[in-house]
Formats: structure tokens, sequence, C-alpha cells
């Protein structure tokens, strides 16, 4: 066989298989139009071959709107992006405490999943709360170790050293592995504003990036966290206030052994997100960035 008649072969093949056609069925096709007596001459071979690559770059934008005009109505929600959803994002920080499985069962009776922020508890009933997080499918993300700001934020090499001591027992008691940050009192907390302070925290916000995490701060705090003495109606309040006009919202809310009206008002909360068209998902790498300004 001639090198004319190989590349001839080569031709067809190659540019069937770029179309996605079967190599006879081009073959003809362009037998049909132009005849191959002119792919024995090899200028006009190259030519060919150029002329197909033009065909291909006009095809390809065709093909991709045929593609997203085939695709099921019943697709057409799961393709949408959460950006023009209503979403909402329940986030639990410092646990687990003794109000934790009280507040799993109440996510669980109106299947909504939840991210926990938690801290380091050894204690026997706080190993089962990390179980059950896991288990009932809700997302566990990092705190801190302790939660002591004194150690803490006592410099950029003590936040880490906690952070780790967390990371390490997650992991090993429980396979669990997280990127997703939440630091104590949030990035813009008190001390971000001290003099003394305020390097350390720019210096552990800017780690975090370049070790390959993600903090997340929030766009509702419920206000359950300032003292115990808050009411149920007051957390609700808060919740829905901080609504308002706002198309994702990440809620700040805590499980903390003394906040027992936290319990209380998570119901009405979710019932309130509910009505007014929210959905529920869990905080990962690809969920919105919340992080406050310095």
């Amino acid at each position: 066989m001639s090198i004319d008649k190989h590349m001839d072969k080569a031709a067809v093949f190659f540019t069937a298989a770029l179309l996605r056609m079967k190599p006879l069925e081009w073959y003809i096709l362009m037998v049909k139009r132009k005849g191959m007596q002119h792919m024995k001459n090899p200028h006009k071979l190259f030519l060919t071959i150029v002329c197909s690559f033009i065909i291909i770059l006009f095809l390809t934008d065709v093909l991709v709107i045929q593609v997203h005009a085939m695709v099921p109505e019943e697709m057409e929600p799961i393709l949408k992006s959460k950006e023009n959803q209503k979403v909402a994002y329940l986030t639990f920080d410092d646990g687990p405490s003794l109000n934790t499985m009280e507040i799993l069962d109440i996510l669980d009776r109106y299947h909504v999943k939840a991210t926990f922020f938690v801290k380091g508890n050894e204690e026997p009933y706080a190993k089962e709360c990390y179980q059950e997080m896991i288990s009932r499918g809700h997302a566990i993300a990092l705190h801190s170790y302790t939660h002591d700001y004194s150690i803490v934020y006592r410099s950029t090499e003590s936040f880490f050293q906690d952070l780790n001591r967390l990371e390490t027992m997650l992991q090993k008691e429980f396979g669990v592995k997280s990127r997703i940050v939440r630091l104590p009192g949030g990035s813009n907390n008190r001390l971000r504003h001290q003099a003394a302070t305020k390097p350390i925290i720019n210096g552990i916000l800017q780690q975090l990036k370049e070790k390959g995490y993600i903090y997340f701060d929030w766009t509702i705090d419920s206000t359950d966290g300032i003292s115990p003495s808050i009411s149920e109606q007051q957390i609700i309040t808060a919740v829905q206030k901080g609504t308002k006009d706002q198309k994702h919202v990440n809620i700040l809310l805590h499980d903390i052994n003394s906040m027992k009206n936290t319990v209380k008002a998570l119901p009405d909360i979710i019932e309130y997100l509910k009505q007014e068209g929210y959905t529920f998902d869990t905080i990962d790498e690809t969920t919105p960035k919340i992080q406050f300004k310095g």
C-alpha cells in the first residue's frame, strides 16, 4: 500500500475520532462531497486536515449547546448554582456538649444537616457525640482544642500546635480530616484590634491560607453565645432579622453545656428558614467563603 493511501486512512480515522463519528461514516461523507482523489496529493491532504480542524472548532460550540438542551428537566435543579438558591448553613461552635445529642435529634427530625466546629473534649459522652455527628451525616470542622485564648493566641506557633492537637485526635479516633477552620471568637475578634496581638492574628490568617486551610466566619450571630441569659426569643429574632434580603446565610450558634436556650430556639429557627424558602447545607471547600474584613 502506498504512503498516500496510509495517509488517507490516517486522516479519515483522525478526523472521525475528533468528530465522534464512525470512520466509515466520515469516509462516505468525504467521498460524496469531495471525493478522495485529491487526497493522493500531500498538499491537498494537509489542507483537508486543516479545514477539518476548523469545522471541529465550530461544531464544538454547537455540540455543547445540544448537550445542554438534552438535559432532562428533573436534572435542572441539580445543575443550578448554589448562588441562585437560598441556602442556610447552621453552624455550631464549641461542642460537643451535654446538649449535642438533643441538637442532633432536632436536626434529624427536620432532615437538616449542620456543621459542627468542634473543640477537643475527652469526656466519654463527648466521644459518643463526635461519632453521632459523623454517623448522622453532619460535617465536623476545626475550632480549637482548648478554646483558651491565652494558649491559642499566645503566638502563631501556639495556635497551630493547638489546632494540630485537635486534628490528630479527630483523625486518630474518628477518621475525620478537615481543612475547614473557624477561629475562636472569629477572625476579627477583639484581639485583632489590640496592638500586641494584631500581628499574631494576621499571621495566623496568612498561614492558614498558606497551609491549605479555609477559615469561615458567619453572616448572622444568633447572639446565643453572649450569655446563658439570652432568651429563646432573642435568639430566634436575631436569626430572623439577619436573613433579610440575604440568599446565603451562615448562622452562628453554640453547642455549650450552659446554652439551653439554643436548643429550645432551634426548631423555630429551622421552621422559619424553611418557610422563607431556604435549603440547608454543610460547609466544605466549595462553599462560598464568609470571612470578616480586618
